[in-house]
């Protein structure tokens, strides 16, 4: 019985205008939003061949992933080269340049996005009438007056409505995926492939959640119009106003300081062991050797501007990830958020990604930070390159990925739950 329902179901969406138009324009969003990322990722892959290092150059910098193209993430903030410079300074290059200015001015259209914003919308709208649609045209009581319980009957529609919806996305997902990695540039390892199937995945289940929630609306409400409002709203509100709000407040419990403070302090700590140097040069002990002296004294100098950038920039990790744990923790309320950090982290392109390469970076300052210095205070010697390897799908669940993907779970579960209760209840006459 659940079959010829769900099949009834499909039918009626494939016919339906609704269905037309919905199809067709995600279908067209997506293929778009992977050519526009993939463009996107080859500058990206162009500026890093640009700027790679020279084996005389302590510079730290790693390509882009190609996963970017699908979730971009912060990972063209990855993609900066980190100069090492004397005294354990470590600075964005001077040569970095932004890839694609115009997503200064717009959100990047990435898959992610697009997922999350748009298709999302579609799922409401394939389930806000599925209830009260049909209590208005009257086909839901003639319905159930037959041998169909309602658990069989609310079952039946989720399958049917939510294979409808998901139908055209996958052909869409999989259409663009295969003309991307057509391209040489694009080198997709074992490991991409298993996290970009985790990313559909997750997709698939943060879909659901909306789908199940146009339902649980259309299962409380008696006129479709009524169902249309109270499901944009609650798109808003779950896309737009709970992640953002998570920043807000977690900003008014704790404070960071901005950039500009850190390189006030950075100078001060400079100009003060500069200050220093030249005291300590007018002292030097005549009873050693004087470039033994020199040597000890530029050695101790140079170790204490790297200890107190360390504690600057310690202190300042501290603070930023104590403010992230707290707005991760407010936004999770949200589908939109947990759905937003699960796929970042998958893709090698998320905050926790970001804070590995920075403590890659610091590590590889330590190794390299003492060597002799020019006149310009540039280091010289030949420097091993940098290397970092980005987390596995292993690490990305044994950290926040399964908390994120279990919150996923919990909504789709308590949400659907609403809904089939909520339409044991519900009045069709």
């Amino acid at each position: 019985m659940v079959w010829t329902i769900t099949k009834k179901e499909i039918l009626e969406n494939l016919l339906s205008f609704k269905f037309a138009i919905i199809t067709i324009f995600s279908m067209v969003l997506i293929l778009t939003s992977i050519f526009i990322m993939y463009r996107d990722y080859q500058l990206r892959l162009e500026n890093y061949e640009i700027l790679h290092p020279e084996s005389n150059q302590p510079i730290a910098i790693i390509p882009p992933t190609p996963l970017s193209i699908f979730v971009k993430g912060l990972d063209e903030s990855m993609g900066r080269s980190y100069e090492i410079r004397f005294g354990g300074q470590v600075r964005v290059g001077s040569k970095q340049q932004r890839v694609n200015n115009l997503f200064r001015l717009f959100t990047a259209p990435d898959l992610l996005y697009i997922v999350k914003v748009i298709i999302a919308l579609c799922a409401m709208l394939f389930a806000f009438d599925i209830i009260s649609g049909e209590k208005e045209a009257g086909t839901l009581r003639l319905s159930l007056s037959n041998n169909v319980g309602r658990p069989i009957m609310v079952i039946g529609k989720w399958i049917g409505g939510f294979t409808s919806l998901i139908v055209p996305f996958i052909i869409a997902v999989l259409l663009g995926v295969i003309l991307v990695t057509l391209s040489p540039q694009v080198q997709m390892n074992s490991g991409n492939w298993v996290k970009l199937g985790m990313f559909f995945l997750s997709s698939l289940l943060y879909l659901a959640v909306f789908f199940s929630l146009g339902l649980f609306i259309s299962s409380i409400t008696h006129r479709p119009a009524s169902s249309l409002v109270i499901s944009l709203f609650m798109w808003a509100l779950i896309v737009f106003v709970i992640p953002n709000l998570g920043n807000i407040l977690a900003r008014q419990f704790v404070t960071i300081p901005s950039v500009q403070q850190l390189e006030v302090k950075r100078e001060h700590i400079w100009i003060k062991e500069v200050f220093d140097l030249n005291q300590q040069m007018k002292q030097v002990d005549r009873s050693q050797p004087r470039n033994e002296a020199i040597n000890d004294v530029m050695s101790k100098t140079l170790n204490n501007i790297n200890s107190e950038n360390d504690r600057l920039i310690a202190d300042y990790r501290t603070r930023f990830d104590r403010l992230v744990t707290l707005s991760k923790n407010i936004s999770r309320f949200s589908p939109s958020a947990a759905f937003t950090y699960l796929a970042t982290d998958i893709a090698g392109t998320g905050i926790l990604e970001e804070r590995k390469l920075k403590q890659a970076v610091l590590r590889y300052k330590d190794f390299v930070y003492d060597k002799p210095i020019d006149s310009g205070g540039n280091l010289l010697g030949d420097f091993p390159a940098f290397s970092f390897q980005r987390s596995s799908v292993k690490e990305v669940l044994s950290a926040e990925g399964f908390i994120n993907l279990t919150i996923l779970i919990m909504f789709n579960v308590l949400i659907f739950a609403a809904a089939y209760v909520a339409f044991l209840r519900y009045d069709v006459r």
